[in-house]
């Protein structure tokens, strides 16, 4: 070999070794003289693959360590709130310590519960796992309100939802938009997000903070309209021409399709969808010449016609 490429010995056992350090080349024989060689990609899978099953391995007990620590705030919190009764703040990490804590809220809750859920339609999955402390409170007579987006009355699972809660007492509406998740207990405790992911939450006990967010409930309530059990066709007109209309507003403010999706409770691919239908409608070619269209039709002032019109579909 030290022929073939011209180096001296030293230099060539030097790059044997590295190669083979690397796994890239592989001792065919146990002379140490032959090797056969392998391809970088399957030489870094086979060097890599220790590292990878740790990473897993240390991801694995970071999980854990997080889900303990998770239930030790909320041991905490319970400790601090029964001896200290001017609590304002508490903050719960991971989702095991937020959902224990708003399962004890709901168990202690005496006469109401407001909740926003923005973002669209709830999985199956999720509605199911909350269906029964929202079935114990209104079996004890908690007045229940929740307002949803307007998106999630296309969502089955959230429309069953919904007709349980009506079934027995609870009240639902649906509105455009609403900036995040809240869930208020007897005007007393009300819970939102801390970080976006909604890894981390806030508990708010602070009583100017939860009368602010109620007002912040209440106002969005009335601008609400009752969700339906079923979407009638006339029903799915408006709310399209509504949803598209949001849109509109929103590409003129000019926002990212992924913003918009995100504001208005949909999937990046659904939002498209409704940007297509606002191009076709306006004859639009460009998201320039379409600023300049919404611009000029009055829409953003209120004084056009129904630009998004009946066939909003």
């Amino acid at each position: 070999m030290s022929e073939t490429l011209g180096w001296n010995r030293e230099r060539t056992a030097a790059a044997v070794e590295k190669l083979c350090r690397y796994n890239l080349l592989v001792p065919a024989h146990q002379d140490g003289e032959t090797f056969s060689v392998s391809t970088p990609r399957h030489a870094a899978s086979r060097l890599l693959a220790p590292l990878d099953r740790q990473i897993e391995s240390l991801e694995r007990e970071a999980f854990r360590l997080r889900a303990d620590f998770g239930k030790y705030q909320v041991a905490y919190t319970e400790a601090v709130a029964g001896s200290d009764r001017n609590l304002e703040f508490v903050t719960l990490v991971g989702h095991d310590a937020i959902n224990a804590e708003l399962e004890r809220a709901a168990a202690r809750c005496q006469e109401e519960v407001l909740t926003a859920q923005p973002g669209g339609g709830r999985s199956a999955e999720s509605l199911e796992s909350a269906w029964s402390a929202t079935k114990d409170m209104l079996e004890r007579g908690i007045r229940m309100r929740t307002v949803y987006q307007h998106s999630a009355r296309f969502s089955p699972a959230t429309r069953r939802y919904v007709n349980q809660v009506t079934k027995y007492g609870g009240q639902v509406r649906s509105l455009e938009e609403f900036a995040e998740r809240l869930i208020i207990f007897d005007r007393k405790v009300a819970f939102i997000p801390a970080r976006s992911d909604r890894g981390v939450a806030l508990a708010i006990y602070q009583p100017a903070i939860v009368e602010f967010l109620v007002g912040i409930f209440e106002r969005a309530w009335l601008l609400g309209t009752p969700f339906p059990s079923q979407n009638r066709a006339p029903d799915v007109q408006v709310l399209l021409s509504d949803v598209r209309l949001s849109i509109i507003k929103l590409l003129a403010d000019g926002e990212t399709d992924e913003t918009i999706a995100r504001r208005m409770g949909l999937s990046v691919r659904t939002c498209r969808s409704h940007i297509s239908k606002i191009y076709e409608k306006f004859g639009a070619r460009s998201r320039c010449q379409l600023g300049v269209f919404i611009a000029n039709s009055g829409l953003l002032d209120g004084d056009a016609d129904d630009v998004v019109g009946e066939n909003a579909s």
